[in-house]
């Protein structure tokens, strides 16, 4: 029991805090920003910097986010550092997170995205100043960064069935699309599934326009889908 006029602060109210305070600290290239998990969308509710990938409150969740609860990678590890985030238009980032628990759910997480642009400036003019320009092909500035990548995108149901439907069938032109066989249907499905998209509220619905079917079809193959796991 709490005392007389004693008001419990909600968990996430502590790391508020340190949305500001790292925002300072790690300067205008780093975007700090605070994920309620325990909200439908997984809502931002802090940020600093947000002009790093143009985020602002309420922002929707990523890709990343929803294969991490997909996958429970939470459970097993406290964090995840140094895995590549993708902005538009073209930026690369060095993004890490802090998984944060209360008794034993996921509630939040605490995430760090630097702008490597500065870095690949000036890594760039080095090997230019060096002679070394055209032995460079295919390295990123000297900056690697390791593990998943994530897209910060305003269409993330979007995004993630072109991924998917490029990668059954090799396009997703809407007259490919609406030539998809049963089978290929269900391993986009598949993919889609195991990224976490259907816990996105609306996302059964905007599979079945997507691949031109009803959203019984999409129950449907789900549950054959569940059947072979």
């Amino acid at each position: 029991m709490l005392g007389k006029g004693i008001i419990e602060l909600d968990i996430l109210d502590y790391y508020k805090k340190l949305v500001d305070f790292l925002g300072e600290v790690l300067g205008e290239n780093a975007e700090v920003v605070l994920r309620d998990c325990r909200k439908p969308d997984h809502d931002i509710i802090a940020i600093a910097n947000g002009h790093v990938s143009g985020r602002t409150i309420g922002a929707p969740i990523t890709d990343f986010t929803l294969s991490i609860l997909a996958n429970e990678e939470w459970k097993e590890k406290d964090y995840v550092v140094n895995y590549e985030g993708k902005a538009a238009p073209d930026k690369r980032l060095r993004s890490s997170t802090y998984f944060i628990r209360e008794e034993g759910m996921l509630v939040g997480q605490l995430c760090v995205n630097i702008d490597m642009t500065p870095y690949e400036q000036v890594m760039e003019s080095l090997r230019q100043l060096s002679g070394l320009g055209m032995m460079s092909e295919g390295v990123n500035a000297g900056i690697v960064c390791s593990g998943p990548v994530e897209n910060f995108s305003e269409d993330v149901i979007g995004d993630m069935m072109k991924k998917a439907v490029i990668s059954v069938v090799g396009s997703s032109e809407p007259k490919v699309r609406e030539r998809l066989t049963q089978q290929e249907k269900i391993e986009i499905i598949g993919e889609l599934n195991r990224a976490g998209l259907f816990q996105l509220k609306g996302a059964v619905g905007a599979v079945a326009e997507y691949l031109f079917c009803s959203e019984a079809s999409v129950y449907r193959y789900q549950s054959k889908i569940q059947k072979k796991a």
